[in-house]
């Protein structure tokens, strides 16, 4: 009887942790969070030295505590050595960063960005995934409303700042003498929305041949019954809205990134002869063209200024990003083998360069050379082997996911988000999570 009753709450345990994960999922593009400490260089605020708690990961932490309850076997300490290794490497080389506190900051964001790709998998694959359609849902929506009203206005409860066209400093489309304001849905950048958006709309992809195989397997009617055709509705109406919503950015990373991991998924499978996935990725990409004529349509220019970089504001842009590309800084055996320390890269910038605003300073827009200066050739060659028994364990290597890691090396090419940001590293971390069968 007691062994009974400690059953039935294992049960209750899981789908709690599993409610927990979901919410966390739909959580990861909201920037609420407390900032329990600021850090200040030569007394200005400096942006990447702002340690913060974030809403969502309470809610991590809280599905963590009822996976320990509910998953008692599989828990257990791991026999491969490399990972101790890695951890005390990882730990004693925070330690000498020139901000220990904030090093450990990052590397805090790194470890549960693990716990969240360790806890994923013991989900099914398909609810994990609408969650993170349904939160694209949402942010694309939000998007096109910022992109009609042109203002966003701050809300510190949902962790949302104020961003108008006129003020200098926001991300904007410059068309002639008008300013178009990017949309930022709930995330500090455009950028980060269009990557975040790039995820969802790929995830949303899968859900939809998900739902072609079903009915290859099954008898269409019993498919096609009010259930399935409401989840299918909820799948193509997330992929259109989040499409407009990624193209309400005017991101030119994640467009590019989407339409080379799409294209990557077509040609491959056309290769294998899997034409119920060369089906379903031609529909997206006829869907996907319809969408860019109408968005197009709304706000003629726009895009065509963007992909032209003939203005001054886009020049601006191009030379900001590539001045970024001198901040390796390997001037020193130190930073060379164990690099400037995780989050550094601006600190080290300032001062060098020591310019009179401490913004000036941003992160190399190339997280591979960023990764390089930040934890040198050591930590480079220690992820990598990460990648690497990850792919060993998984013991399969999807398509999908090597087109979803296409394109976030694409996004990662152009930018710093993916290793600077609490939502970056989360958005890392699912680039694996087909590579799993799921337990869930």
């Amino acid at each position: 009887m007691l062994f009974k009753k400690e059953k039935n709450y294992e049960k209750i345990f899981d789908k709690t942790f599993k409610f927990f994960v979901g919410i966390f999922i739909f959580l990861i593009p909201w920037q609420a969070r407390w900032i329990f400490y600021n850090w200040h260089i030569d007394g200005q605020l400096w942006e990447y030295g702002r340690l913060s708690i974030y809403a969502s990961m309470i809610v991590l932490l809280l599905g963590a505590l009822f996976f320990a309850l509910s998953h008692k076997k599989e828990l257990h300490f791991s026999k491969n050595k490399f990972f101790y290794v890695l951890f005390a490497y990882s730990v004693v080389v925070s330690l000498f960063s020139l901000v220990p506190v904030v090093s450990f900051w990052y590397l805090a964001l790194l470890y549960m960005a693990a716990l969240f790709a360790y806890m994923v998998k013991f989900i099914p694959k398909v609810v994990a995934f609408r969650m993170f359609l349904l939160s694209g849902l949402v942010q694309g929506g939000l998007a096109l409303k910022q992109l009609f009203t042109q203002q966003i206005f701050a809300n510190k409860w949902l962790g949302i700042a104020e961003h108008l066209p006129e003020t200098l400093g926001t991300s904007v489309v410059s068309l002639g003498d008008q300013r178009i304001l990017r949309a930022y849905g709930s995330l500090p950048h455009p950028n980060i929305l269009g990557g975040f958006l790039f995820v969802a709309i790929f995830l949303g992809i899968y859900l939809w041949m998900n739902f072609y195989k079903k009915c290859a397997k099954d008898d269409w009617k019993k498919v096609l019954n009010k259930k399935h055709l409401v989840d299918f509705i909820f799948i193509l109406t997330g992929i259109i809205v989040a499409s407009f919503g990624l193209l309400a950015t005017f991101s030119r990373g994640a467009l590019l990134a989407l339409v080379l991991s799409i294209f990557s998924l077509l040609l491959i499978n056309i290769f294998k002869r899997d034409w119920l996935v060369v089906n379903v990725v031609t529909k997206f990409g006829f869907l996907f063209l319809i969408i860019f004529l109408v968005f197009n349509s709304w706000w003629p220019g726009t895009w065509s200024s963007r992909v032209q970089a003939d203005n001054r504001l886009e020049q601006q842009s191009v030379e900001q990003r590539v001045d970024t590309l001198d901040q390796l800084h390997w001037d020193s055996y130190k930073n060379i083998f164990f690099g400037q320390g995780l989050g550094m890269n601006t600190y080290v910038t300032y001062q060098k360069n020591n310019p009179d605003n401490v913004f000036d300073s941003q992160p190399i827009h190339d997280i591979f050379i960023l990764m390089l200066a930040e934890v040198g050739m050591v930590g480079v060659l220690l992820l990598v082997n990460v990648v690497r028994l990850i792919i060993k364990e998984a013991n399969q290597v999807d398509i999908m996911s090597t087109s979803l890691i296409l394109g976030l090396i694409v996004l990662g090419l152009f930018d710093h988000y993916l290793w600077t940001s609490w939502t970056g590293w989360l958005l890392m971390t699912l680039a694996f999570v087909n590579l799993y069968k799921h337990r869930g």
